[in-house]
């Protein structure tokens, strides 16, 4: 088969088709699973900015990068709880 052959055919299914549409949560739970995605590569970024602000000996931006490395876990725990707990009013602990 040539690379250049156009491979989608309207008769098979593709990956979006297959999944279960029928579930209230799956499209929106898809969405939290990308945002979650890019809020642990945030918290790991801020955690990473902080360690080297200490490692300078940079004390305002240790604590600048501390303050917004706590918000963002915040907002990343909230996330965690609602595709765990079904936005339940539950909380993980930390």
């Amino acid at each position: 088969m040539s690379s250049r052959h156009d491979r989608s055919d309207p008769s098979e299914p593709n990956a979006c088709d297959a999944q279960d549409w029928s579930s209230p949560r799956a499209y929106p739970e898809a969405d939290l699973m990308r945002g979650l995605q890019l809020a642990s590569d945030t918290v790991l970024r801020l955690a990473t900015q902080t360690h080297a602000a200490v490692a300078r000996g940079d004390p305002a931006s240790a604590e600048a990068a501390r303050e917004s490395l706590e918000k963002q876990l915040a907002l990343t725990t909230r996330l965690i709880d609602e595709l765990l707990f079904d936005g339940e009013v539950r909380h993980t602990t930390h």
